[in-house]
């Protein structure tokens, strides 16, 4: 996917999700749900990262055809979950995005280090990183800090063994050499947001701006 300078309208096409056709173990999913207040408050505070009218507030690991791992803040905790809760909200659209050169035994390296992790704990301070960092406060003081406040909250607030979504997926790629600190993995795992990992166009094959309902 190449970043656009500036925000476009986007027309999707709309695909019913076939595993092994458009989807498959080791894709990573981003959701975004219109009708979720956490979703619209992530969408507020990520904002910045926004470069086009897609919105992505949750990332997702997927392991199989109806499976994944995410760390879910409602269940507070990472956990093995089924993509068939996504599939079939209408106010949820979800995409996939496969990583560059992708095999069976990435795949397999991804999912077992997210089995890793399932039953840590979400990580709402890490949630109060991105919005500290994303309100205008937290913006000019990132310019000010030439960059590093984000990096220097995180610091403070991240809790090891403790998640939230993105991070735990930039970190399972981050862990392959494939993908170590390429494009936005460059950045600690736990400042990465949903929409930043959506965006990347160095560790994503391009993107093929189809939605899956």
């Amino acid at each position: 996917m190449t970043i656009p300078e500036q925000k476009e309208d986007i027309d999707y096409e709309y695909r019913t999700p076939v595993y092994e056709n458009n989807y498959n173990k080791g894709y990573i999913g981003f959701t975004y749900t219109n009708n979720h207040i956490i979703a619209k408050g992530i969408t507020y505070f990520t904002r910045w990262a926004k470069m086009s009218d897609i919105r992505a507030t949750h990332a997702l690991i997927v392991t199989g055809e109806n499976q994944c791992i995410e760390a879910d803040s409602s269940e507070n905790s990472v956990r093995e979950g089924a993509l068939q809760h996504y599939f079939d909200n209408d106010n949820c659209q979800i995409f996939f995005r496969k990583p560059k050169n992708l095999t069976p035994q990435i795949a397999d390296n991804l999912i077992n280090l997210a089995l890793e992790k399932v039953g840590e704990k979400y990580d709402f301070q890490s949630i109060l990183t991105h919005a500290i960092s994303g309100s205008f406060a937290g913006r000019f003081l990132h310019h000010l800090l030439r960059g590093n406040f984000e990096h220097q909250l995180s610091e403070i607030l991240n809790r090891p063994n403790k998640w939230i979504c993105s991070e735990l997926v930039a970190y399972v790629l981050d862990e392959q050499p494939e993908y170590k600190d390429q494009g936005i993995l460059k950045d600690p795992n736990d400042t990465i947001s949903p929409q930043e990992l959506f965006e990347d166009e160095v560790i994503f094959k391009p993107w093929d701006k189809k939605v899956y309902s």
